[in-house]
């Protein structure tokens, strides 16, 4: 899932921002989009001349690309030739690798992943929410479940749209529900953890991280975003909320609760998902890159990880909040 394999990232710098690369920074690329924005824009870029304004394909204008954005898009491609006739390797621009748009979507490879991974999320939410009827000590978790489903189903949405259409609320959206879920899989921890132990404890240690995300997403919102900053806020609470999962899952496992195997797997694979993400190419037929790659192997892993849910449930369901209490000593 998202959640554990975005932090994983973060750490490496895999998703460290660039803002210029090697083709935005080339002659060819800035002789073009002088020229086109010359000819085609005005208004400083956002809108097109009438007479160029009917060039533009229904799925581009649909999504609300601007002059200066068309003409980026057509001075890439035509850098990326002049590149290959050079018989030079395929540039970056701004940061990404060049991208072939379809149904006037920015990256849709891995538009399309995030929405597999939204169907993932949906399809075990369905099946999270027939438990709903459960009655006795496991129903607070089931409905804790469920909302944690939502969160990620969420997250998975702005994905689909960030890759659709990348602009500045697009982005704090994608960040912002990220960290929801890396934030839900830590809060998820604590509450496994300390719920049946404590309930004001709980509730403590669950105030500050809370406050904190609430604060955080206010600071994405300014428009004025750290990077680095933010890498170290998604790292801290994944890697800490993914550490705790590993010790109760080894726990449970330890003691014989066979199910927990799914969540000791679930990690494995996270992290074999990821590896993808290490092999930095250009887009295959223009399309599928190492990211959209790492979106696709994670679509299966929230089968996974909500088995393991739903069997810890009914775990609790059969045997008892007592029975079901972690000994942390």
């Amino acid at each position: 899932m998202k959640l554990v394999l975005i932090t994983i990232a973060l750490a490496c710098g895999i998703l460290t921002p660039v803002s210029s690369s090697v083709g935005d920074n080339s002659r060819i690329y800035m002789d073009c989009l002088k020229k086109m924005e010359w000819e085609n824009c005005i208004n400083y870029g956002q809108l097109f001349k009438p007479e160029s304004e009917l060039q533009q394909d229904f799925w581009s204008s649909l999504l609300r690309w601007s002059c200066k954005e068309e003409c980026r898009y057509r001075c890439m491609w035509m850098t990326v030739a002049r590149f290959h006739s050079a018989e030079r390797e395929t540039p970056k621009f701004h940061g990404r690798w060049p991208f072939i748009r379809i149904l006037g979507m920015q990256e849709p490879a891995s538009a399309f992943a995030s929405v597999l991974n939204f169907a993932a999320n949906a399809y075990m939410f369905r099946k999270l929410r027939r438990m709903s009827a459960l009655k006795g000590p496991a129903t607070p978790f089931v409905k804790f479940w469920c909302v944690f489903a939502m969160v990620c189903m969420n997250a998975w949405v702005w994905s689909t749209i960030f890759h659709m259409r990348d602009t500045y609320f697009t982005e704090f959206m994608d960040y912002a529900c990220a960290l929801s879920m890396v934030m839900g899989l830590f809060v998820a921890a604590i509450i496994r953890v300390f719920y049946l132990r404590s309930k004001p404890l709980t509730f403590l240690l669950l105030l500050v991280p809370l406050f904190y995300f609430a604060t955080h997403v206010r600071y994405l919102h300014s428009g004025v975003i750290n990077y680095d900053y933010n890498m170290k806020v998604n790292v801290f609470f994944g890697v800490l909320g993914s550490l705790i999962w590993l010790g109760v899952s080894w726990s449970q496992w330890s003691q014989g609760w066979r199910y927990a195997w799914r969540m000791l797997a679930f990690t494995l694979l996270s992290g074999l998902a990821l590896s993808l993400e290490l092999f930095d190419f250009p887009p295959k037929m223009d399309v599928l890159d190492a990211h959209a790659l790492w979106h696709f192997s994670t679509a299966p892993l929230p089968l996974l990880f909500y088995r393991y849910v739903i069997d810890d449930i009914r775990y609790l369901g059969s045997r008892g909040m007592d029975k079901f209490a972690f000994k942390l000593t």
